[in-house]
C-alpha cells in the first residue's frame, strides 16, 4: 500500500523543509524545537540550492539565527521573538511552496 503525502509533489530536498516548517506554524513544536531543528537540518546541508530556493532558506536561516526567546536578552540585541520567527516560517513556507512543489 502506498501513502500519499502532501508534501509528495515537492522538490525531495526541500521536503524536511517543508514538513519542519508545517510542524512549526500548526504549533505542533515551538520555536525553541523549531530553531535547534532547523539549525542543524540548514548548517549540515551540502546541497547546491538554485538561486531561488537558497534565497528562500538563507533569508530564513538569518531570522532564525537571530531568535532570541529571552525578552530582556531580546531587548538588548534587537532579535526576533517566536511570534516574528512563525511569521517568517509562514512566509517561507509559502515562498518554497510556489517554487519547489
Amino acid at each position: 500500500m502506498v501513502i500519499n503525502s502532501w508534501w509528495d509533489s515537492w522538490l525531495k530536498d526541500i521536503a524536511p523543509y517543508a514538513v519542519l516548517l508545517r510542524l512549526f506554524i500548526s504549533g505542533a513544536c515551538n520555536a525553541d524545537e523549531f530553531e535547534i531543528v532547523f539549525m542543524r537540518l540548514y548548517l549540515e546541508d551540502d546541497t547546491n540550492w538554485r538561486d531561488d530556493i537558497f534565497k528562500v532558506l538563507d533569508g530564513l536561516f538569518a531570522v532564525v539565527d537571530s531568535y532570541c526567546p529571552d525578552d530582556d536578552l531580546r531587548a538588548q540585541v534587537g532579535g526576533a521573538d517566536s511570534a516574528q520567527l512563525r511569521l517568517e516560517a509562514e512566509k517561507a513556507f509559502e515562498a518554497l511552496r510556489a517554487i519547489a512543489s
